[in-house]
């Protein structure tokens, strides 16, 4: 991620989940969340939900942190909350038949597109 160090990150996770999964795993997002809200370099969140296939849905999380260099802390705080918890991600999202795919993102401006 040494191409966005100087700039704002976005991690943009998406989650197959299935019908029945979803109550547990919003409680779950929600809880990553609020913790993720109360650590510095935190910007902005959203998440968006659409009906995938009968019985599944796609789940997209959009999180904004002010730069790669927040990013340690964060997760470590997130790793912190979850052991306080008794909480295993990995397990938890086997056991509710959820799939992941994440990534980080950086902003593009027009500008940056643009011929000079």
């Amino acid at each position: 991620m040494s191409e966005i160090r100087n700039g704002r990150v976005v991690r943009v996770n998406r989650f197959s989940v299935p019908e029945e999964a979803r109550p547990q795993f919003m409680a779950l997002l929600e809880r990553t969340h609020r913790v993720m809200r109360e650590q510095p370099g935190f910007v902005d969140d959203m998440i968006l939900e659409q009906q995938a296939a009968a019985g599944l849905l796609s789940l997209i999380t959009i999180i904004q942190f002010e730069g790669e260099h927040v990013l340690q802390p964060i997760i470590a705080a997130v790793a912190r909350s979850d052991r306080e918890a008794g909480i295993d991600r990995q397990a938890l999202s086997r056991e509710l038949g959820v799939e992941a795919n994440v990534g980080f993102y950086a902003p593009v401006t027009f500008r940056e597109l643009l011929p000079a």
